[in-house]
């Protein structure tokens, strides 16, 4: 129980991404954080927090994503990941991506580099996996291939900040490819209106907006709930997931200082 919650809220956390009609916006340095609750009948408890941040480096941002547990989880799921994106400025395409998880004496590290011909994008995807403490460390190279904007599980966050919301009719979707270190899916994000959020006793405007994934035409999650807020900053306020029991909710807590 405890895997699936974690593993469902990175799922639901970095799975934003982007249509081909992305307005040209430049976004700032930053670091924006998240307490990752869980919720279920009466029981409403913080389990996680990440730490996002991005950098201008010139030609193109480097973004990076850091999550834990809380400290009263460690005993039972200890967990630590990170994520490292770098993206072009012009489009928010990804150049590379790296993704480090430590799960109970468990490794994994995918490293994914990116090459795009016009509108074919490819990624040669090499996983270092440690199945269990003690043992050695394997490796393994998927070739990927797609046509039309793809994304890696972090630039699609970014990316996802720059779609023109204020022109799009509740209902209209677009639909990406997200490269990870082991497959490739289809994402199809459904824009529903604005909703204000709650947050901290404060009420925000916010884009209200669906994801779903599907891998060979078969959905491969539960539908999730992201909300963005309406100013010049478009900040994921709220991302909102189903587990087999309960709910995951990541909620931003502000920039850290």
């Amino acid at each position: 129980m405890k895997h699936k919650f974690f593993k469902a809220f990175f799922g639901l956390f970095i799975i934003a991404s982007a249509a081909n009609a992305a307005t040209p916006v430049a976004l700032e340095d930053e670091t924006l954080t998240y307490d990752v609750m869980y919720k279920w009948g009466f029981i409403n408890k913080v389990a996680g927090y990440a730490t996002m941040s991005l950098q201008n480096e010139g030609d193109c941002y480097k973004a990076s994503l850091y999550a834990e547990n809380a400290p009263w989880a460690n005993s039972i799921y200890m967990l630590r990941d990170t994520l490292y994106s770098t993206m072009t400025k012009d489009g928010f395409f990804p150049i590379n991506y790296v993704y480090i998880a430590h799960e109970n004496g468990k490794y994994k590290k995918d490293v994914l580099n990116f090459q795009r011909d016009g509108n074919t994008f490819t990624a040669e995807a090499v996983r270092y996996k440690r199945s269990a403490p003690g043992e050695p460390i394997t490796s393994s190279t998927l070739d990927l291939e797609a046509q039309g904007m793809t994304v890696d599980m972090l630039s699609s966050f970014f990316y996802l900040r720059t779609l023109d919301f204020d022109n799009m009719s509740k209902g209209q979707g677009v639909t990406v490819n997200i490269f990870s270190g082991s497959k490739k899916e289809k994402l199809r994000i459904t824009y529903m209106g604005r909703q204000n959020v709650s947050l901290n006793g404060q009420s925000y405007p916010a884009y209200y907006i669906n994801f779903t994934f599907t891998r060979r035409g078969v959905e491969s999650s539960e539908p999730i709930s992201g909300w963005i807020s309406t100013d010049g900053q478009r900040i994921p306020l709220k991302v909102e997931g189903s587990l087999p029991v309960g709910k995951v909710r990541a909620l931003y807590t502000g920039p850290n200082p």
